[in-house]
């Protein structure tokens, strides 16, 4: 009875207890997530009156937890999109931003999530500083969604979390 009852508490807190396949299955997530979305794919021309935010719930929300979805609606909001690590801004208007490969990976058994420093694959040095992306995925709804997400210039990235 103790048992079962310890069980049943382990998987309602969101705990992970198979912290590979909880590492496989976050990363297959991620990995769908970037390769649903092609590397510099015209999301929104430039001068375009359509609503940046109704462009990111069209392509992204799927991908995401709620929690995250309504910190990228206020990054949105408050002006911020171009530090959405999934978008970028060219000339001829937004694009998908999409090529990072893993540099490090963390599970946190008690929390329920798994964390990814990305480093993006192309970079132009010349012209933009690199960043690193710190990801969270936690399961939602059953499926591995992005929990939260941070750009972290290179610099300041000599700890990973």
């Amino acid at each position: 009875m103790f048992f079962s009852v310890a069980v049943i508490a382990l998987f309602a807190t969101g705990c992970i207890v198979n912290a590979k396949a909880a590492e496989r299955n976050s990363l297959e997530a991620l990995e769908a997530f970037f390769s649903a979305h092609e590397h510099e794919k015209m999301l929104r021309e430039k001068g375009s009156d359509k609503p940046i935010l109704e462009i990111v719930d069209h392509e992204f929300n799927d991908w995401f937890t709620k929690e995250y979805k309504a910190k990228v609606s206020e990054s949105i909001e408050s002006g911020n999109s171009l530090k959405l690590f999934f978008l970028k801004g060219t000339e001829d208007g937004l694009t998908a931003n999409s090529q990072y490969g893993v540099l490090f990976t963390k599970v946190n058994r008690q929390e329920g999530t798994v964390q990814y420093r990305l480093h993006p694959q192309t970079t132009n040095r010349l012209q933009e500083n690199l960043h690193f992306v710190d990801i969270e995925m936690t399961k939602e709804d059953g499926e591995w969604k992005i929990n939260d997400a941070e750009m972290v210039e290179a610099i300041y990235a000599d700890y990973f979390f």
